[in-house]
């Protein structure tokens, strides 16, 4: 009787270990939440803006962990596999992007964030892509 019993409080444990809360859950469209969005002014849309777009790879070995994207050193947002964030920046300056896996007390590693400066020359569209190779977390532009 006992067996039983601690088979099913393990498996209510770990169950509920993977759920997460309503309000992290990546949106229908792909976009990243606004609970995960730390600085929410930049991803409001407005007239001669540069639109910055960030979409990171899904796939088995890029891993589910989320990820915090910075800009200039600032932490941006978090962002999970396969999400989309559009932010919009002043052109004419340059922005330093930074990607690096968020610490947890389970993780003892640390792995060197990937950085990207970006030199926004006109109001247009830049796409980032956040990936993964075999020495770590990638950022490049594909524009």
């Amino acid at each position: 009787m006992k067996t039983p019993i601690t088979a099913c409080l393990l498996a209510l444990t770990l169950a509920a270990c993977s759920t997460t809360p309503p309000n992290q859950q990546t949106t229908p469209t792909g976009q990243v939440p606004l609970a995960r969005i730390y600085i929410k002014s930049m991803t409001a849309q407005m007239p001669d803006l540069a639109e910055v777009q960030f979409s990171r790879e899904s796939g088995f070995f890029i891993g589910s962990s989320p990820e915090e994207l910075a800009i200039n050193d600032v932490v941006l947002a978090e962002i999970w596999e396969g999400e989309r964030l559009s932010i919009w920046l002043k052109p004419g300056t340059s922005y330093t992007f930074s990607v690096k896996p968020m610490r947890s007390l389970n993780t003892n590693y640390t792995i060197p964030p990937a950085t990207l400066t970006l030199d926004l020359k006109a109001p247009s569209v830049y796409k980032v892509r956040i990936g993964f190779d075999k020495k770590g977390l990638t950022l490049q532009s594909q524009n």
